[in-house]
């Protein structure tokens, strides 16, 4: 990401360890980073090197099975309730006083089942604001990877269908002007993420109504949609946004679904626009 970074590892259990990036200004506000299912704390890049000097502290790191996290190939390990402990775990650590969670696809669907897990126990509302960019649907659960006959194969069958996955993904996720070198990088750099990881984290995520986010108390959300996001449809967004009132969309575009990478500069401005928000709520 940038040299202004520490790197840590985070035990949540004995077994279950997270690999965090944090940037400390001792100042009372914190950006935390939330990836996608496949991706990694590096595709904040373009924002820690542009918040890195700003008067904020930015919090990022690697879901379990994802980067340089701790894997595993126990479908267990896996479940809603273990990624929602590791995202409270995280919060708590790097926490201060003014808290703000820009997330991106699944990750916004982990962000928003933890929100509604912290209201429904506790009715405080952990965080001030957040930007939710392409969020994954999470009205119901997937059968697999490819949501159809194919996740009835083998692993090891899968695996030599790999390539036409990637190639797939590629071709939804992506704007077509991409630039190559872009797509090829991030490419690379998803090798490691195992079809068990992804096959049990897309079965056991999340699942919540939208309109259940209506019992959540009033706060400053950011939506963000790439016009041609080929993965998330946009009525997931406007459902979300119906029912958070205080939300608001921007449509970014040309953008596909990669949205902080393909749009990064557009993502900062905004993410200083809410900043703001916050600041002035």
């Amino acid at each position: 990401m940038t040299g202004s970074l520490q790197e840590h590892t985070l035990p949540i259990t004995s077994g279950r360890r997270l690999h965090v990036a944090t940037h400390q200004t001792g100042e009372p506000l914190t950006l935390f980073f939330v990836h996608g299912g496949g991706g990694n704390k590096n595709q904040w890049r373009e924002q820690f090197a542009y918040f890195s000097h700003k008067s904020v502290n930015l919090v990022a790191w690697d879901a379990f099975g994802h980067g340089k996290s701790q894997n595993s190939k126990r479908d267990k390990d896996f479940t809603a309730d273990a990624f929602l402990a590791d995202f409270q775990k995280v919060f708590e650590k790097y926490k201060t006083e003014q808290n703000i969670i820009i997330a991106h696809s699944f990750g916004c669907r982990l962000t928003l089942a933890w929100l509604l897990q912290v209201w429904q126990k506790h009715h405080i509302l952990p965080i001030d604001g957040a930007m939710l960019l392409g969020p994954a649907p999470h009205e119901q659960s997937r059968r697999g990877l490819f949501n159809n006959w194919m996740d009835k194969l083998p692993l090891p069958v899968m695996e030599l269908l790999r390539p036409r996955l990637a190639r797939r993904f590629e071709a939804l996720a992506w704007h077509p002007n991409t630039d190559a070198n872009l797509v090829a990088q991030e490419r690379l750099a998803t090798q490691g993420n195992t079809l068990f990881m992804m096959r049990a984290m897309l079965r056991n995520g999340p699942v919540f109504k939208a309109q259940s986010l209506r019992d959540l108390p009033l706060f400053p959300v950011t939506l963000v949609a790439g016009k041609q996001d080929g993965l998330v449809p946009f009525s997931v967004v406007e459902n979300v946004s119906a029912a958070l009132p205080g939300s608001t969309v921007s449509v970014l575009e040309p953008c596909g679904h990669q949205i902080m990478l393909e749009q990064p500069k557009l993502v900062n401005q905004l993410i200083e626009q809410l900043i703001q928000r916050v600041k002035t709520a």
